[in-house]
């Protein structure tokens, strides 16, 4: 047991969420040689220690047990899924670092791999169909559709899904020595039939309410109390209509720190609703920051991979813009591309140092300043199947002579003397003869094409720490074009060196 008491709402930098895949053997894929308990502390968790990590997240799985239905295979020196919680929460305590169990409560990446309830990952599902959001025939809708994910999802309306999980919480949060328990509704987001959340939220808070009770009882036990954590969505708004009444969960108290955003589109987060709504009950805010998102896009604009400016760039938008601190997703050290399904390929590197690097800058604003970083509009093919859980986003547009508008959000470099500011559009479609401008808060620039590709210096005084007004348009009719123009992203560079 550790002997230092976490305050459930004190200010952290970084909150570290680790999937835990790295104790199954298909691990082995990301270049690990885990032989015994510290190569697999040194994997991912030790390289967290002495950076501005102040809270690890441990994935304690899809709530079956063993998780995945035992589907991943253990490797030889992991005994059991608990003895990696406890040796996770054994090296995050010797170094005084706060470590929380995470529970997915729905997660559905089953409904991509099974053809029967039989192969999905929790044989619960198998035994009780009537438990789930959508029949069997569902696996054959397309996978763009939001229906084709609810066959192998539970529906939390039923009270026998709620003891299900709700029993899960109880033994795990007894068994391990955590500070802090994670309820993650991002992995993913269906609780109950589709348009049906607002209905059915109520079920949703009498289970946080039996979870808080369930948490403060171990907590008590043991002599000191657990951090009750939430994850939702990209907005109130977003987090309501899937069933997660988080303004009644604050009213109530049932909630110590509030995780919020899909982390896909970080630049459409309703991060001042969430402040506002939160910042009532005392109860801190910490959006999600999924490096997954700054992939190949990312990497394609200048031909390596731009991960760490990306991740500087939002982490110095959300503090500028007063999160109480950063919860970081999908940052692994990975040492091989042999799989590439895996992870996308930027993420692999053979110095585990490049990987962690940015977990030393990004939860103190002051070793951000004078350091390279891209900040984005981001189209809706970001927000993947995760559409219903993301705020809207703002392209691809078609382009016309009448400007449209675009909302550029930036951090305080814009302001910074120091920093060279430019704009890129990266677009499709058009002609030789295309012509595109961009106005910034009504500043007009006629960027220099190549390609598709469209960019200009920003000069200083125009752009503002914030949003700002993109307005973009191009010399040619929308209503009598046969190849219209298309902006896909966009792109604000913030260069030092």
């Amino acid at each position: 047991m550790t002997g230092q008491v976490f305050s459930g709402r004190r200010k952290r930098r970084v909150i570290y969420n680790d999937d835990a895949d790295q104790q199954y053997i298909g691990s082995r894929r990301y270049g690990y040689d885990i032989v015994d308990n510290n190569s697999f502390i040194d994997s991912r968790t030790s390289p967290t220690f002495g950076t501005h990590v102040d809270t690890y997240v441990w994935c304690l799985g899809n709530g079956s047990e063993p998780p995945w239905a035992g589907s991943a295979t253990l490797l030889p020196s992991i005994k059991s899924s608990g003895m990696a919680s406890d040796l996770v929460v054994d090296a995050c305590h010797s170094n005084d670092l706060e470590v929380w169990g995470s529970l997915r409560m729905n997660d559905i990446h089953d409904s991509l791999r099974a053809n029967h309830l039989k192969d999905t990952d929790d044989p619960v599902k198998a035994r009780h169909p009537d438990w789930l959001l959508g029949p069997l025939e569902n696996r054959k809708l397309p996978e763009e559709f939001s229906e084709f994910y609810l066959w192998t999802a539970f529906n939390y309306a039923l009270p026998e899904v709620r003891d299900y999980r709700l029993s899960f919480i109880e033994r795990t949060a007894s068994e391990h020595d955590f500070d802090g328990y994670e309820l993650d509704f991002t992995r993913t987001i269906y609780n109950f039939p589709l348009g049906e959340g607002r209905q059915y939220s109520h079920f949703m808070t009498e289970f946080i309410v039996d979870t808080s009770a369930v948490l403060d009882s171990i907590g008590k036990h043991r002599g000191r109390p657990y951090t009750r954590v939430v994850h939702v969505t990209d907005s109130p708004s977003t987090s309501l209509d899937l069933g997660l009444d988080v303004e009644m969960w604050l009213d109530q108290g049932l909630v110590d720190v509030l995780v919020v955003g899909m982390g896909y589109t970080p630049y459409a987060l309703r991060l001042d609703d969430w402040l506002d709504l939160a910042g009532s009950y005392g109860v801190p805010v910490y959006p999600t920051i999924n490096t997954n998102t700054f992939g190949n896009a990312w990497t394609k604009l200048h031909g390596r991979p731009m991960y760490h400016e990306a991740l500087r760039a939002v982490s110095s938008y959300y503090w500028q813009e007063g999160a109480d601190g950063l919860y970081v997703f999908n940052l692994f050290d990975m040492r091989t591309g042999s799989d590439e399904h895996a992870r996308p390929s930027y993420m692999y590197s053979e110095d585990a140092d490049y990987i962690h690097a940015p977990l030393r800058e990004i939860g103190d604003v002051r070793e951000l300043v004078g350091r390279n970083k891209l900040y984005s509009i981001q189209p809706v093919e970001d927000r993947g199947r995760h559409q219903l859980g993301c705020e809207p986003a703002p392209l691809p547009v078609a382009l016309d002579r009448n400007e449209h508008v675009l909302p550029l959000r930036v951090g305080p470099d814009v302001v910074d003397s120091l920093a060279r500011i430019s704009i890129r559009v990266l677009t499709s479609g058009g002609t030789e003869d295309t012509l595109l401008w961009i106005r910034v808060n009504n500043k007009l620039f006629k960027p220099i094409r190549n390609g598709d590709s469209w960019e200009t210096n920003i000069q200083s005084g125009i752009l503002r720490p914030g949003e700002n007004a993109l307005s973009i348009g191009c010399n040619e009719s929308l209503s009598t074009t046969t190849n219209p123009v298309l902006v896909h992203r966009v792109f604000t560079s913030a260069i030092y060196t």
